[in-house]
C-alpha cells in the first residue's frame, strides 16, 4: 500500500476546495436569468409624494444612467402616489428607456401612482413588509361644487372626467402588463373599483389567469364561488357583481348546451376589459379620435376562453369581491405573479441581481429646493410678500427696499415655475402687463379706474398661470385640481396681504424700520414726519391734508412719487408731469383720495427763503 504525504493530501484538499468555489460561484451566476443580470446598477429612489418635480428628477437620472454606462435600473419606490400627469411621465420614460433591464423594488409602499411606476418595470420585488395598490383616481371638487356646497373634500370621477382621464391610465398599465407578463385583469383592479375576480390555473402548463365573472360561467358548470376573497375589500363596500345567472336549458338528451357565450364577450378586442361596469370604457378605446392615444404596441397574452375550455382549469382562490381598488401585501404579490421575491438591503439586491456595482442616485439639492419653492404654501408666502412690498412701494418716495423685495418675490414666484413648465410666456407677459398697468394707475393716472382693474385682472390671471402645467386641459382634473390650488392659495394669500397693509397703515409710528424707510432722504425739514405723511396716501378725503395752491418744497425726488414739506406737513405726493428733483418749490395742482399732484413753482420761492424773510 503506498500512503500519501501529508503535504500532498492538504494541496489535494485546498484543489478540491477551490475547484468547490468555483463551482458554486459559477451556478449561482447561471441562476440569475440573463435579463436580470446587470454588472453595473443604478439604484432611482422615488420617496413621498410624486409630482412635476419628481417626474423631472427622475427623468434626469434616467438619461445620467444611460450616459453612464450602466446596463440596469432599480426604482425603490416609498410613495403614496401623486399627481396621474408626473407618473405617466415617469413611466412613458421608462418604458422608452435604452436601459431595458428595470426593476421596481417597493420599499416599503408603493401606493397610488406609485403602484403604476412599479408596473412600468419589467420586474418588482419588495421588501417585508411592502404594500402595493390601489391606485383609484380621486380629485378635488370641482369649482361649481366647491361653490355651491363648500366641500373641499377629495372625490370620484364624475362620468365625464372617468371618459377623459381612466382610458389614459388603464391604457398605460394594460401595456406594462402585456410588456411584463403581469395579469391584464389584475393591474385593471389595480385602478378601478368594481371588478370581481377569480384566480385559475392550467394543470397542464401551471399558468394562471385572473378570471371575472363570465370567465368564470365559460370555465366551470356551477355558479361562481365565493366567500372572503384573498384581497380585501372596502369596509362597507357593496360589489357591483351579479349572485348568479341563468344558463340555457338542457338538451333534449340532458346534456349541457355547447357553445354558451355570456353577453358582450368579444376576446378578439384590442381591449379586454375585466368588468361590464367598464363598459363607457371600453367604448373610448373604439373612439378614433382617441386611437392614436390609446393604441397598444403589444399584444395580449391572455387565452381565449371558450366553452370548450370547461373543465380544463383548476380553481385557485376567489381574489377580489369587486368592493375596492385591490391592494396586495409582500405575499400576494409573490402569489399573484407580480414580485419575483422578497428584498430587504442593498446586500441582497446585488446578489439578485449579479452586480458587481451598485450606485444610489437620489434628488439634488436644486431639485429639492424647487420642491420647496413650489409648495402651495411657500408660494403663497411670496405672494403674499409681493404684494405688501409693492403696497410699500406705492407708498414710499421713489424705487427702493419695497420695489427690490416684490421683484425677488416675484422671481421666487415664477423661476420656479418655469422650471418645472408650469409658467410659460403668456403669464409672463401677462404679470408684466399687470404690474405696468398698475404702476400707471397709481403713478400717472388719479383715482382707480380701468387700468387698475385691467392691471389686477392681468396680474392675477398670470399668476394663477403659474399653477398649471403647460398645455393642460382646463377639463382634465389634475388640471382642475391645480386650477383649485391656484385659487385656494392666491384667496388666502389676498386676504394674508391685505390684513398685513391694514396692520401697516394703522402701526407705521411704532415700526422703527418702516418708518425711517418712508422718510428716506427727508433729510433737514423741519415738518414734523408723523403728522400726514402716510396718511395722504390713504385718507379718503385728502382735501382735510392739502388744498389746490398749497406751496412746499420737495424734499426727495418725485419718480413721480415722494415726499414733500407742504405748509410745514410732510407728505406723500405725486409729480403730474416728468421728474422733479428733490429741493425743488412745488404747488399742489390736483387733490384726490390716494394722490396729491404738485408741479413745480416757478414763480414762487423756495419753502426755506420764505420762512428766512417771516423769520
Amino acid at each position: 500500500m503506498h500512503i500519501h504525504p501529508p503535504k500532498v493530501i492538504n494541496r489535494g484538499l485546498a484543489l478540491l476546495s477551490l475547484l468547490a468555489i468555483f463551482a458554486s460561484l459559477t451556478v449561482a451566476q447561471s441562476a440569475i436569468p440573463a435579463s436580470r443580470q446587470g454588472d453595473r446598477v443604478a439604484v432611482i429612489t422615488i420617496e413621498g409624494p410624486i409630482d412635476a418635480m419628481t417626474a423631472r428628477s427622475v427623468n434626469r437620472r434616467i438619461a445620467q444612467a444611460e450616459n453612464g454606462g450602466f446596463d440596469a435600473m432599480v426604482f425603490e419606490l416609498n410613495t403614496p402616489g401623486g399627481g396621474l400627469g408626473a407618473v405617466l411621465d415617469i413611466t412613458a420614460s421608462i418604458k422608452g428607456s435604452s436601459i431595458t433591464n428595470t426593476i421596481a423594488w417597493v420599499n416599503h409602499d408603493a401606493y397610488s401612482g406609485g403602484a403604476i411606476i412599479a408596473l412600468a418595470c419589467r420586474e418588482i420585488v419588495s421588501s417585508s413588509p411592502a404594500a402595493m395598490g390601489d391606485a383609484f383616481i380621486i380629485v378635488p371638487p370641482t369649482f361649481q361644487d366647491a361653490y355651491k356646497t363648500g366641500r373641499t373634500t377629495l372625490r370620484a370621477l364624475t362620468p365625464d372626467e372617468r371618459t377623459k382621464a381612466l382610458p389614459v391610465l388603464l391604457a398605460d398599465v394594460t401595456d406594462s402588463a402585456r410588456r411584463h407578463g403581469y395579469d391584464e385583469y389584475l393591474v385593471q383592479a389595480i385602478v378601478v373599483d368594481g371588478i370581481e375576480l377569480w384566480l385559475v390555473e392550467d394543470p397542464d402548463t401551471g399558468a394562471r389567469y385572473a378570471i371575472n365573472f363570465n370567465e368564470y360561467l365559460l370555465l366551470f358548470d356551477e355558479d361562481p364561488l365565493r366567500g372572503k376573497p384573498m384581497l380585501a375589500g372596502a369596509t362597507g363596500g357593496v360589489s357591483t357583481a351579479p349572485e348568479s345567472v341563468e344558463r340555457p336549458e338542457p338538451n333534449s338528451d340532458g346534456s349541457s348546451s355547447d357553445g354558451f357565450t355570456p353577453p358582450d364577450y368579444d376576446p378578439s378586442k384590442d381591449f379586454q376589459p375585466a368588468s361590464d361596469t367598464l363598459g363607457d370604457i371600453e367604448q373610448e378605446f373604439s373612439n378614433p379620435e382617441r386611437i392614436g392615444e390609446l393604441a397598444f404596441d403589444v399584444a395580449t397574452n391572455r387565452p381565449e376562453f371558450s366553452a370548450s375550455d370547461t373543465g380544463k382549469y383548476r380553481m385557485v382562490a376567489y381574489v377580489s369581491d369587486g368592493t375596492a381598488a385591490i391592494v396586495m401585501r409582500e405575499g400576494q404579490m409573490q402569489e399573484l405573479g407580480f414580485s419575483s421575491g422578497v428584498i430587504n438591503t442593498d446586500e441582497e439586491l446585488m446578489t439578485f441581481m449579479g452586480a458587481k456595482e451598485m450606485i444610489r442616485q437620489g434628488e439634488s439639492w436644486s431639485e429639492s429646493l424647487v420642491r420647496l419653492l413650489t409648495n402651495p404654501f411657500a408660494r403663497g408666502l411670496f405672494i403674499v410678500v409681493f404684494l405688501v412690498a409693492m403696497f410699500i412701494e406705492m407708498i414710499a418716495p421713489g424705487f427702493g427696499f419695497g420695489g427690490t423685495v416684490a421683484l425677488i418675490a416675484l422671481g421666487l414666484l415664477i423661476a420656479p415655475a418655469a422650471i418645472l413648465g408650469f409658467a410659460g410666456w403668456w403669464e409672463v407677459v401677462a404679470i408684466g402687463a399687470g404690474i405696468i398697468l398698475l404702476m400707471l394707475e397709481a403713478f400717472v393716472l388719479p383715482g382707480f379706474g380701468v387700468f387698475g382693474v385691467l392691471g389686477l385682472i392681468s396680474l392675477f390671471g398670470g399668476l394663477l398661470g403659474t399653477f398649471i402645467p403647460a398645455g393642460g386641459s382646463f377639463a382634465a382634473p389634475s388640471t382642475q385640481q391645480d386650477l383649485l390650488t391656484g385659487a385656494t392659495t392666491m384667496l388666502l394669500s389676498l386676504v394674508t396681504a391685505g390684513v398685513v397693509m391694514w396692520l401697516i397703515l394703522k402701526n407705521m409710528k411704532s415700526i422703527p424700520i418702516l418708518d425711517r424707510l418712508m422718510l428716506s432722504g427727508a433729510t433737514g425739514v423741519s415738518a414734523d414726519p408723523s403728522g400726514h405723511s402716510l396718511l395722504s396716501v390713504i385718507a379718503p378725503h385728502a382735501d382735510d391734508i392739502a388744498r389746490v395752491g398749497d406751496r412746499g418744497m420737495t424734499t426727495t425726488p418725485l419718480r413721480p412719487s415722494g415726499q414733500a414739506d407742504i405748509e410745514g406737513e410732510l407728505m406723500t405726493v405725486y409729480a403730474g408731469i416728468g421728474y422733479i428733483e428733490p429741493g425743488t418749490a412745488v404747488r399742489v395742482t390736483s387733490v384726490q383720495p390716494m394722490r396729491i399732484e404738485v408741479e413745480p413753482d416757478n414763480q414762487g420761492s423756495k419753502v426755506d427763503d420764505a420762512r428766512e424773510e417771516q423769520g
